[in-house]
């Protein structure tokens, strides 16, 4: 049961589509293809789960974070926002944490970009992988 409910709350608590996108802009020259702003959607076993994902240039390095575009009506908590961020031209990792009664939970995603969209997937700890996949909304 713990399973479940660890498994269900990651779902929930790391993504269902915009009704309106933004044309694209222009991006920085230079900038690896994953910043900017997404819609970004997991295929979780309970259904389709969305965020908006925004991924920016910092003095450090890069920052991501994203916010439910539904929120979740249990109130469950939402993923902080990116850590160990890798970004090598079209190519993206990084991993969030969602606290959970039994511990932190850690969801490590990867994928590759390509023009305005991504494909990659979503390790969700040791329950396994889910596919993800999101479209830009604006250039970083």
């Amino acid at each position: 049961m713990r399973n479940s409910s660890v498994l269900g709350l990651a779902l929930v608590a790391t993504f269902v589509a915009p009704l309106f996108i933004p044309p694209v802009q222009a991006a920085e020259p230079g900038s690896p293809a994953f910043v900017g702003e997404w819609t970004a959607t997991a295929e979780a076993p309970t259904g389709k789960v969305s965020e908006t994902l925004s991924v920016v240039k910092t003095a450090d390095g890069y920052a991501i974070t994203a916010k439910l575009v539904v929120p979740d009506p249990n109130g469950n908590p939402e993923a902080g926002p990116g850590t160990d961020i890798v970004l090598n031209g079209n190519n993206f990792s990084y991993r969030r944490t969602v606290g959970t009664p039994g511990g932190p939970f850690v969801i490590t995603y990867s994928g590759v970009v390509s023009g305005d969209t991504f494909t990659g997937e979503i390790q969700l700890g040791d329950f396994g992988k889910i596919p993800y996949t999101g479209v830009r909304i604006k250039r970083g």
